[in-house]
């Protein structure tokens, strides 16, 4: 096609991190913390305004942490051009992303597709997200995958393995995932109670068609402790810093209050 088409980028991040916090003794967002001067969720939303025709942006986050996660996106959300959203999620991602659809198509936009990114995936480059949504505009729905090259086997609960399993049209399969925006609308609301199938699972299953693109070893998620090099130091010093700012931000409701008192005397 001669133009880009008009897409929206869903960035989710509503989960807890409780794989990454296990051994950590906090309860910190990992999309918070940062990678080389930049927080993984910067790096996972940053991609896609490099890329012509980005017309909404909506991230999910926990109920309670807009504010931090508004912090966490550092001057992305200073681009006016286009609508920034920053929503809670659901207790399922199901629910988070259907929720994400739902207000971008409330806002009237004449979006085509959208990308849904995970939002611990900071190592996204420009091209493999423009090589998605382009095979998306032909198939209707794309994502990057790659093909399993170890021996994959079944293992039962007794600790054996009972099963060899032919790995030949076995895949990995990451993020972003672009799919046409109605149609993906559409397979979220019909499965609405279905909580715990994925993103192409659901369109599949509406009757559309997903393909991939080649996706890349270095586009991978952070999803434990390991991950982030220098994680323990940034905790401990996040986590001073979170209630440094909640203390603050609590003398100002209380001086809000006091004020307002004073003023109905």
């Amino acid at each position: 096609m001669n133009r880009f088409p008009l897409f929206a980028a869903v960035i989710t991040a509503a989960g807890r991190s409780e794989r990454f916090n296990k051994n950590s003794g906090h309860q910190v967002k990992k999309e918070y913390l940062k990678i080389d001067g930049h927080t993984v969720l910067y790096r996972a939303c940053e991609p896609f305004f490099e890329i012509p025709g980005l017309a909404a942006v909506c991230v999910t986050c926990p109920d309670g942490c807009e504010d931090e996660t508004f912090v966490a996106l550092e001057d992305l959300t200073d681009v006016n051009t286009i609508p920034f959203l920053i929503i809670p999620g659901g207790k399922t991602r199901q629910e988070s992303v259907r929720t994400a659809l739902e207000r971008l198509d409330s806002l009237s936009l004449d979006i085509e597709y959208v990308a849904i990114q995970d939002g611990a995936r900071p190592y996204l480059t420009p091209d493999l997200a423009i090589s998605t949504l382009a095979t998306a505009t032909v198939c209707g729905g794309a994502a990057p995958a790659i093909r399993i090259t170890d021996s994959v086997k079944k293992l039962g609960k007794d600790g054996f393995i009972y099963e060899n399993v032919d790995r030949s049209e076995l895949i990995r399969v990451q993020t972003p995932q672009v799919f046409r925006f109605k149609d993906i609308l559409k397979a979220h609301e019909e499965a609405a109670e279905d909580g715990a199938f994925d993103d192409i699972e659901l369109y599949i299953n509406a009757g559309f068609r997903c393909t991939v693109v080649q996706g890349s070893e270095e586009n991978r998620k952070i999803t434990y402790l390991s991950d982030i090099p220098d994680a323990e130091a940034q905790i401990g010093e996040y986590v001073k810093k979170r209630e440094e700012g909640r203390k603050s931000a609590a003398a100002v409701r209380r001086m809000r209050e006091l004020m307002m008192e004073t003023e109905e005397e």
